[in-house]
């Protein structure tokens, strides 16, 4: 079998009447199969793919009965996909946001070009949003940037928290028991996250373009709890590296201060070099050693150019009238993203293997 389309579901038999018969007419060329995981609808999704099913012999109906999570429900229907011998699979939104038509593009990038996983982008040349407010656009790259900018390994990829995507099953295989059940919506994230772990630098990704429009039918099931839950994924596939470098700031600031308090009476000039350099090494030793891996030279050296750059924006601060908060938070906040992007360190080998 080429590939398989794994559709999780509640309440979605509107848009399911039009989808499974799109996804039909775009896969012609290919051998398919369609697994829809439903988690207990009651507007009748069940009786629109069990008719599907029986007119084509395509397609199966997992009913689960009861909501237990969009990343539980993606992982059985991949494992029933792959029990099935798909070469690929493609999981989508059954709301008719993700548009079918790109699904054969997807396809193709893995079986014929060799891509390991291929992400439909919104943000790539070719991609587009249509039909958001100002607030859900902001969300969306916030989410984005947060994901880039704390996991290294997704940095290339514009839309790293897409969830329509394609993936080669001979890679699945390896790390289909290590995804977690609350991935959720961004479920994408934790498996690029695992992939690296495994693969390294061996690891194809090919992002494809595409516009992601308004559902059909129905109303959008993101809500606050969604987007706590993708927040709390990040930081955990991050090894909570933006946590343990507060950590080792705080504790660095601390030996920093009464280093100074107790040479500042003997020498003030003395006291304030001796004092910044204790709290850099210790700040950078404590991140590294929290973060799981050996101290490295190089390290200092970079940590040591990243508090002097967060020093000198600083004193420009200070030269303008400027709140002396304000100029503390925008001189932490420079000095934080700095480190992030600069200290590469990478959190996912040591916890997901």
């Amino acid at each position: 079998m080429d590939t398989c389309i794994v559709l999780p579901t509640i309440n979605e038999a509107d848009n399911l009447r039009i989808l499974l018969h799109m996804l039909r007419n775009y896969l012609v060329d290919y051998d398919w199969f369609i697994v829809v995981v439903d988690d207990g609808s009651t507007d009748g999704t069940q009786d629109v793919v069990t008719e599907f099913a029986r007119t084509t012999s395509r397609a199966e109906l997992i009913e689960r009965g009861t909501r237990l999570g969009l990343g539980s429900a993606i992982k059985a229907g991949m494992r029933a996909c792959l029990d099935k011998g798909a070469r690929s699979i493609v999981v989508m939104d059954a709301d008719l946001q993700h548009p079918p038509e790109v699904v054969p593009n997807l396809i193709r990038v893995v079986l014929r070009d060799g891509a390991d996983l291929a992400i439909a982008s919104r943000y790539v040349k070719g991609g587009d949003v249509i039909g958001w407010s100002l607030k859900r656009l902001v969300i969306s790259k916030g989410a984005t940037y947060m994901a880039r900018l704390l996991m290294p390994w997704a940095r290339n990829i514009k839309d790293p928290v897409s969830g329509f995507f394609a993936v080669n099953t001979d890679k699945l295989r390896d790390v289909i028991n290590r995804l977690s059940d609350s991935s959720g919506y961004k479920l994408i994230l934790e498996l690029l996250t695992l992939m690296h772990a495994r693969y390294g630098d061996s690891l194809s990704v090919v992002e494809v373009p595409y516009v992601f429009r308004n559902r059909f039918y129905g109303t959008s099931k993101l809500g606050t709890n969604e987007l706590i839950s993708y927040a709390l994924l990040v930081l955990r596939l991050s090894n909570y590296s933006v946590l343990k470098y507060l950590v080792s700031l705080i504790v660095g600031s601390i030996i920093g201060y009464f280093t100074f308090t107790a040479l500042s009476g003997v020498s003030p000039i003395a006291g304030n070099i001796i004092s910044i350099e204790l709290s850099l090494i210790t700040v950078i030793t404590i991140y590294q050693l929290l973060m799981g891996i050996k101290p490295r030279i190089q390290y200092y050296a970079k940590y040591h150019l990243i508090k002097y750059i967060a020093v000198s924006i600083k004193l420009l601060l200070y030269t303008i009238p400027v709140p002396a908060l304000i100029v503390l938070i925008v001189s932490g906040i420079v000095q934080l993203l700095i480190t992030l992007r600069v200290i590469t360190i990478n959190p996912a080998i040591m916890h997901l293997l």
